[in-house]
């Protein structure tokens, strides 16, 4: 394998001296889940479940029916997110969206959850897109809003990712799932957030990435139905795993020396799940055991903006994080964009 030096950036000091804290989550999965089994009958496909699940790690995912957008499975997951710690949705001053592709390009997912939740206040509602990284980037920019005043902030990840990409191209058709989580933020007097630390490196900017409508049109696709499925490419991601090491390197450490935290003293690293060998490796990567971790690939498969607040989720549900734990995610995205926040529970 070849070295590479990848340059990440140097950590800066920041001024925050306003808290927030995550006040409550939720999530949403819809009841109907595919086995890669299925799939493979579904579609007359020549594939083995077993080498798919070593593969990618899926041996099933949840689907949403195709009554469902976007906005309605972000809106379930809202919904009871705001209803676990009685909360209105008029007490939000703002709210975000983490999603794959959405309702519509404009007007943006999050002003029709803003709509569906019956919010009248909130003086923002946005998306913020950026992939399988975009929750951590949206988690670090609620924390500078909160530290200029707001209070409430709701942040609602993932979506539909299944219904948009490919049935035959095994690098794709068997790894995605449907889910959502919603998180609510709010002002704390306790310092929660210890250390965040993002990078973007374009040496891999092909090696997974969606196609516009325009690329679809200039492919002379347009008026093949089916191709508007097909909006997620993907690339051998192993060309990429020596620049996951250093990643994973990188952000852990600048992690640790804004924190003054050693690893040792790190409760639970929480990794996004492109693949189960993508995960795995992070782990490797920093010498930690599984067990110091929360995988969900095999039953969720990769969802996206969904993955990291779905096991956040799932870890305070199944007292897996408990209070005063602290828990380190590292995201690796598209582009490859990606980075970590250190969060004290």
């Amino acid at each position: 394998m070849s070295q590479k030096n990848f340059y990440f950036p140097k950590l800066k000091k920041k001024n925050i001296n306003r808290y927030c804290e995550i006040r409550s989550i939720a999530s949403f999965v819809p009841e109907t889940a595919i086995s890669t089994d299925e799939i493979i009958k579904n579609y007359g496909l020549a594939f083995k479940s077993p080498a798919i699940i070593k593969s990618v790690g899926v041996d099933k995912r949840h689907v949403a029916d195709e009554i469902f957008e976007d906005s309605d499975l972000l809106c379930h997951a809202a919904q009871k997110c705001l209803n676990r710690c009685s909360f209105e949705p008029d007490c939000l001053s703002r709210i975000f969206v983490n999603k794959y592709i959405g309702d519509n390009i404009l007007p943006m997912t999050a002003s029709n959850l803003k709509k569906k939740l019956g919010n009248r206040k909130a003086i923002q509602a946005f998306d913020i897109d950026g992939g399988i990284s975009s929750f951590l980037i949206a988690f670090d920019l609620i924390s500078k809003y909160i530290n200029t005043g707001d209070e409430h902030i709701l942040l609602a990840s993932g979506g539909i990712v299944n219904r948009m990409v490919s049935k035959t191209d095994p690098r794709v058709a068997f790894l995605f799932g449907d889910a959502s989580t919603a998180v609510l933020f709010s002002h704390s007097s306790e310092k929660h957030i210890l250390a965040s630390y993002f990078y973007s490196n374009c040496e891999f900017y092909e090696l997974s990435y969606a196609i516009s409508p325009l690329t679809i049109a200039d492919m002379g696709l347009n008026t093949d139905l089916p191709a508007l499925y097909d909006t997620y490419r993907m690339d051998n991601w192993k060309k990429a795993e020596e620049f996951y090491r250093q990643a994973s390197i990188a952000v852990s450490n600048s992690l640790l020396e804004e924190s003054g935290l050693s690893l040792k003293e790190i409760d639970m690293v929480l990794v996004t799940e492109n693949n189960r060998r993508i995960w795995e490796i992070t782990l490797e990567t920093l010498g930690l055991s599984e067990d110091k971790s929360i995988s969900l690939i095999k039953d969720y498969g990769n969802t996206m903006s969904a993955m990291l607040p779905l096991q956040l989720d799932f870890g305070f549900s199944q007292g897996k994080i408990e209070k005063g734990m602290t828990i380190m995610m590292i995201s690796h995205g598209e582009g490859i964009s990606g980075g970590g926040i250190i969060y004290r529970v």
